[in-house]
């Protein structure tokens, strides 16, 4: 009898728990949310048009870091100069109002990279190449960062040749006194000067009007750029002379590339040379291409002799004292360039 007294107990209690609950099971504690991820925004510039290699690379790296990061960083590309010449981009760069650039202007990257710009150092592109992904290539871009930049790689950004709007020119005697376009590169303007050229500073997107008009009699740059940017429209004669091979180093802002979390640094790094060899790709794939634009067009093209090659390289070195001289680097560094350069 106590036994069943029990049980009517018991069940008595439970059924008073189920009608206290409205006749249903009570709900489970909801689960708290998790937190939204921080989606960070590259805005990217560069001066190139939309059908350059660069800008077209570039596509391809949005998509890359897209994927990789399932969309937490947002990579939105300006081209053509759409954030300020090459110049004002890197300033912004530093001041943290973009977050990254391509683009030429080296010095104001680091001095260093005059390491890649002496005149006639690289015989091809792959030379450049051997040395941007060495530990001397890792030294140099770690040195930007004591001017607000993380150099994330360095890929090519083209070997430059001459045109101009007077004479053909075979010898450094032919570029005396000619008016060459040059960018905000030192090195660049003491190689023309070291040949005899005088150099005019004009900003890129202002070089088509310059030409045209007379500002300036020629320039320097590689196929690409003068197809691109259509200087062979208002050029007569291209010396084909691969007198320098650019680097093209991937920057972004350094403040901006800390705040992110480790694991998105490391696909952006990794984004950075996909972006070059991309790039790389395109560039000496269409270098051919270009070329035929440009003498297709009219213009004259001459390609020096050994000879003739060896008098512009005897002219420039100067410009190679000039640097080591300045403190810009050594002749130890310069020498471990090279020797990467060689395969060594």
């Amino acid at each position: 009898m106590k036994k069943l007294l029990a049980l009517v107990l018991v069940m008595l209690t439970v059924l008073s728990g189920v009608f206290a609950a409205g006749g249903t099971e009570a709900a489970a504690p909801a689960a708290p949310a998790a937190p939204a991820a921080t989606v960070y925004t590259m805005k990217f510039g560069h001066s190139m048009p939309t059908d350059s290699t660069r800008h077209q690379a570039l596509l391809e790296f949005q998509a890359y870091v897209h994927d990789k990061t399932g969309g937490r960083i947002k990579v939105e590309i300006y081209p053509a100069g759409q954030l300020g010449n090459e110049s004002e981009m890197i300033e912004s760069l530093k001041l943290g109002n973009i977050e990254g650039y391509l683009g030429g202007v080296f010095d104001a990257l680091t001095p260093k990279l005059n390491l890649y710009l002496m005149p006639f150092f690289f015989a091809k592109q792959a030379d450049m190449l051997r040395v941007a992904k060495s530990p001397i290539g890792a030294e140099i871009a770690k040195d930007a960062e004591k001017y607000s930049i993380k150099m994330l790689a360095v890929g090519d950004a083209g070997s430059r040749h001459f045109s101009n709007n007077v004479r053909p020119v075979k010898t450094p005697a032919d570029m005396k006194g000619l008016k060459m376009r040059t960018p905000p590169v030192e090195s660049i303007i003491k190689s023309m000067e070291a040949m005899g050229a005088n150099p005019v500073s004009i900003p890129y997107g202002e070089t088509y009007m310059a030409l045209k008009t007379g500002v300036a009699d020629g320039q320097e740059n590689p196929f690409m750029n003068i197809a691109t940017m259509k200087f062979h429209e208002v050029q007569k004669y291209l010396t084909v002379i691969n007198y320098q091979f650019h680097p093209e180093p991937f920057c972004v802002g350094l403040n901006w590339y800390n705040s992110l979390p480790a694991d998105l640094q490391k696909i952006l790094s990794d984004a950075a040379w996909f972006y070059t060899e991309k790039q790389n790709a395109l560039r000496e794939g269409t270098n051919e291409q270009y070329f035929n634009i440009i003498k297709s067009s009219g213009v004259a093209i001459y390609e020096p002799t050994a000879q003739e090659r060896q008098l512009f390289i005897d002219a420039c070195m100067p410009v190679y004292d000039f640097y080591i001289k300045k403190g810009t680097f050594t002749q130890q560094e310069l020498d471990t360039v090279r020797k990467v350069a060689m395969g060594n």
